[in-house]
């Protein structure tokens, strides 16, 4: 009896779940193929009268959206190769080499420090020294201001996963006359993969949504990103709330199909972590 009860509660609150996570997604793509007088009434309208891809058509061919998801796709595969690299070195260096112990942990406090401030902190320092290098409303310029949270993400995963390595394979390496770097390239590399390739991928969802940086440092439509796109949508006039349903779930629909194809990898690698 309790057994049957538990199950009925089990089910009732993973519907009631489902549908609150459903909903909004359901909401959103009725609202991109609804015409104009049945988005916003005094009763909802579950199912559209009458489908349209005006919406679409405006999002498409009006605002060159496609333009706008390549820029965010090139500003979030620079942001991962940037972190990517520059981390995989940090995150080493602080696994292999013997540094005094307040030091290492002073530097690691410094990095969940940067993590943990919000965007908005860092936006003057990264504005001027962007100026100065000129890359203010540049694509590079936006992949090297999202290393402010890509950056610290990097260097705290990829740590576990280099202190999850045994020192043997490296120490062999050295006897038979192996460098550090080519030890780092050839067997290091190799053996953390499925930790570099879950680090990328969410920090490719991080950079692809992100709106604070992208809304300041670009400046012209020519490079804009899909979020300041959507952003765009929301005036002192009104929302259009179509075109910004439209637009939200062309730029979700790549994302998702990602994360869905490489979810594996993510969970493979949190398995080797807390091995």
């Amino acid at each position: 009896m309790y057994k049957l009860l538990d199950k009925i509660i089990f089910y009732i609150v993973l519907i009631i779940v489902m549908i609150a996570v459903l909903f909004p997604i359901y909401w959103m793509l009725i609202t991109s193929f609804k015409i104009e007088g049945e988005i916003i009434t005094k009763k909802p309208i579950l199912i559209p009268s009458r489908i349209t891809l005006e919406h679409y058509s405006q999002v498409i061919f009006r605002l060159g959206f496609f333009k706008n998801l390549i820029n965010t796709a090139m500003v979030s595969v620079a942001a991962v190769g940037i972190s990517l690299f520059v981390g995989s070195f940090a995150s080493y260096a602080l696994a292999r080499l013997k540094l005094p112990e307040n030091l290492a942990y002073a530097f690691l406090f410094f990095v969940l420090l940067v993590r943990m401030l919000p965007s908005g902190a860092f936006v003057i320092p990264l504005y001027l020294i962007l100026k100065e290098l000129k890359l203010i409303n540049t694509l590079l310029g936006l992949a090297i201001a999202y290393q402010t949270y890509t950056l610290p993400y990097t260097i705290w995963i990829l740590l576990g996963f280099f202190k999850a390595l045994p020192r043997e394979l490296e120490e062999a390496a050295l006897v038979d006359g192996a460098s550090r770097l080519r030890i780092y390239r050839s067997i290091i590399i190799p053996m953390i993969a499925p930790g570099l390739v879950s680090t990328a991928i969410l920090n490719f969802i991080l950079s692809w949504g992100e709106y604070l940086y992208a809304l300041i440092f670009l400046s012209t439509p020519d490079v804009t990103t899909v979020s300041v796109v959507i952003g765009g949508m929301i005036t002192e006039y009104g929302t259009l709330w179509g075109q910004l349903s439209a637009a939200s779930l062309m730029s979700s629909l790549p994302i998702l199909a990602f994360s869905f194809y490489v979810q594996r990898y993510i969970v493979r690698s949190y398995m080797m972590i807390t091995k």
